[in-house]
């Protein structure tokens, strides 16, 4: 197993902020998480289904929050998407700590890409902030192709999520 942790200065956001400021989820939405998630749910299917539609090689993709709450994701079975959020809110804790380690204490980007390759499989986690859900985890992940290929996806993916749930949660 190999895996590559990387900081990248070009954020996903639509806001170039500290996570203190925007990287937390509105209360209003917190306090009423299961209605929000629902619709949230719906808006953020369609773009993974459209992933899935024009990148066959993909094996699932996965939208979370930092915190591991499963919001949508496609190519997983039964609570399989609520397991692969929890276990990617984990992954990018632990990357986002050994990354404030490696920059000496400095906040790194609100951006990330952690990266896990395994035989002929490929995963890429990418963080995001979007007001008002917070920081949100996308992760994408295909069979037979190559690293770059998974994280231009996922970033295609990321960028579709951030217009279609701004223009859903009215943050623009």
């Amino acid at each position: 197993m190999r895996l590559d942790i990387r900081a990248d200065n070009n954020a996903l956001t639509h806001e170039t902020a500290h996570l203190s400021d925007h990287g937390v989820m509105h209360p209003e939405i917190a306090a009423d998480w299961a209605l929000w998630s629902g619709v949230v749910n719906q808006a953020a299917l369609t773009r993974l289904r459209s992933l899935e539609e024009r990148f066959p090689e993909l094996t699932t993709a996965v939208l979370s929050t930092a915190d591991g709450l499963h919001i949508a994701s496609v190519g997983t079975t039964g609570d399989t998407g609520d397991r692969l959020s929890a276990m990617n809110g984990s992954l990018f804790g632990v990357a986002r700590a050994e990354a404030e380690i490696i920059s000496g204490g400095k906040e790194p980007s609100l951006s990330a890409v952690v990266s896990v390759t395994i035989g002929q499989s490929q995963l890429s986690l990418l963080s995001f902030v979007l007001a008002p859900y917070g920081q949100l985890l996308l992760s994408v992940s295909a069979t037979g192709v190559q690293l770059g290929t998974v994280i231009v996806q996922a970033r295609s993916a990321a960028y579709e999520l951030i217009t279609a749930l701004g223009l859903a949660g009215g943050s623009k």
